[in-house]
């Protein structure tokens, strides 16, 4: 994959987080925010997947309860 360079602004802090977490990793600046992105990635994909299967749930269990009220009526009549 091609990389490109930016520049960014952030907190001082961050800085120094970054260069203590850089230090202890043998790392760089870079590839540590590149790491920290595709975690985000991975998260936004695992909550958007949870997000779907919650909502899937809900739809069946919706069906479900419509089903089991028409077989109630059924076996009344």
């Amino acid at each position: 994959m091609a990389k490109a360079k930016i520049t960014i602004t952030i907190d001082e802090k961050y800085v120094s987080d970054l260069d203590r977490i850089s230090r202890i990793k043998h790392s760089n600046r870079s590839a540590l925010i590149e790491e920290a992105i595709k975690f985000w990635e991975k998260e936004q994909v695992k909550n958007a997947l949870k997000h779907g299967y919650q909502t899937m749930v809900k739809e069946d269990s919706k069906a479900a309860e419509q089903y089991i009220k028409i077989a109630q009526e059924i076996l009344n009549e």
